[in-house]
């Protein structure tokens, strides 16, 4: 009995002496005192090094100075002396998302969820992680399993409604979303994203019925709006897209998307006038947008502005067309495809086009190789060849377009070497050949 007093009079000191510690870390992690903190930890470690929580504070100091790695250190010592801790968990957990270990995260949430399947806390945060990292089946698992835990809390119907969308799943989408509104009804994003799922699936009178919900609420937020506007418009009843539209511009919202699809209402109304006008406001935003052009073209055509409809349908087909140097890459790659199906005679006609596109050595190059070894015709490969060299070997002050590869692998000794003796071996043969002719 004895010995174990004495014993027990060790141990008491001890535990309120660790206790003491931990307390003044708590303390100052309180107040601000990081650097303190960490010279203490350090202190309170060297005496003990055996108490979890010791590295766990150490760690908190360390993310207050958004030194993750280093805290990641001592939260992996404080989770492999204490491995059950939930604080010390969750805090390796978010230590790992932070620095981008995603795996890492999931799996000290795993190791949680396998302990105790119904906490919701565990289960939320492996839904989070998973929408996260776009692994959107997994996280719709544990919002589903969160909403059974807590079937009051509409951020999990939220998220399952997001995570839906992004699956392509609108109508399970939609369910969800329509069911976190029941829950909280002040949500501004909900709205927006619920009624952008019912344009997209063509039901557009759920969109509009869904706007107008959340502009009860948020009565002024252009975003509602302008998805309210829009639903209108696809829903081909012109008049109430003009309408809110224009109430949109009379707001100050005087964006491209705004413009445009005025413009395309008027334009569907016949009002070409006032289809040009917004039209080409819109288009002061982006002189890119072919669909822009060709409705302001067609719009003139129709007012008898026959120069100007001329001018923007120009402009549409430019826009439309891809830049000439990229249409030859894109049937020079044709080309090699059809080489290699033994389609000879197509892969030059391919070549051809891709030259009249963009001359640049290579394919003249490449035009006497099928001459050469595919279709048999050595004056023309000869042609080719000397087209070749004849480009590579103009002076430096003469521009040559080499199709943005490297000049240097055209003036490649070796290939203009091989050009010329394929040359000499073509005239000699051609030399003979006519030669037995005669």
């Amino acid at each position: 009995m004895r010995k174990i007093l004495i014993a027990a009079c060790f141990i008491i000191p001890f535990f309120s002496y660790s206790q003491d510690n931990i307390f003044d870390l708590q303390l100052n992690l309180l107040q601000g005192n990081y650097d303190t903190v960490l010279v203490k930890a350090n202190q309170y470690i060297g005496q003990d090094s055996s108490n979890a929580l010791l590295y766990y504070y150490q760690a908190s100091a360390y993310t207050a100075k958004y030194k993750y790695f280093d805290a990641l250190e001592s939260l992996k010592k404080a989770y492999s002396l204490d491995s059950i801790n939930r604080a010390v968990e969750n805090a390796l957990a978010e230590t790992y998302d932070f620095i981008g270990q995603d795996e890492f995260a999931i799996q000290v949430y795993y190791n949680q969820y396998l302990r105790d399947t119904l906490n919701l806390e565990t289960v939320a945060s492996l839904g989070n992680m998973f929408r996260k990292t776009a692994e959107y089946g997994a996280a719709i698992h544990y919002y589903q399993k969160a909403t059974q835990i807590d079937p009051t809390n509409f951020y999990f119907f939220k998220q399952l409604g997001y995570c839906a969308d992004k699956i392509n799943v609108p109508q399970y989408a939609t369910m969800n979303y329509e069911i976190a509104l029941k829950l909280n009804a002040y949500d501004l994003g909900i709205y927006r994203q619920l009624a952008n799922i019912y344009n997209s699936d063509k039901n557009f009178s759920n969109a509009i019925h869904v706007c107008n919900r959340g502009l009860k609420i948020y009565n002024l937020d252009n975003q509602l709006m302008k998805i309210k506007a829009y639903a209108h418009y696809l829903n081909k009843d012109k008049d109430s897209a003009i309408y809110y539209f224009n109430k949109m511009l009379e707001y100050g919202d005087s964006c491209f998307f705004n413009f445009k699809y005025l413009g395309m209402s008027y334009y569907d109304k016949e009002d070409y006038y006032n289809a040009i006008i917004n039209l080409k406001e819109a288009r002061s935003y982006d002189k890119k947008d072919a669909e822009l052009t060709f409705f302001i073209g067609s719009a003139y055509g129709r007012t008898g502005a026959y120069d100007e409809g001329w001018n923007y349908l120009n402009m549409t087909e430019y826009l439309l067309s891809p830049a000439p140097e990229k249409l030859s890459e894109i049937y020079s790659e044709m080309a090699s495809i059809l080489l290699s199906e033994g389609n000879y005679e197509l892969s030059l006609e391919h070549l051809k086009m891709a030259y009249k596109k963009n001359a640049t050595p290579i394919l003249s190059y490449k035009m006497a190789q099928l001459y050469d070894h595919y279709l048999n015709n050595k004056k023309l490969a000869i042609d080719c060849y000397d087209a070749y060299l004849t480009m590579v070997n103009m002076p430096d002050s003469v521009e040559i377009n080499f199709g943005g590869a490297d000049k240097s692998f055209f003036l490649d000794p070796q290939l203009i070497e091989s050009a010329k003796q394929r040359i000499s071996v073509l005239q000699e043969e051609l030399f003979f050949e006519q030669g037995k002719k005669e």
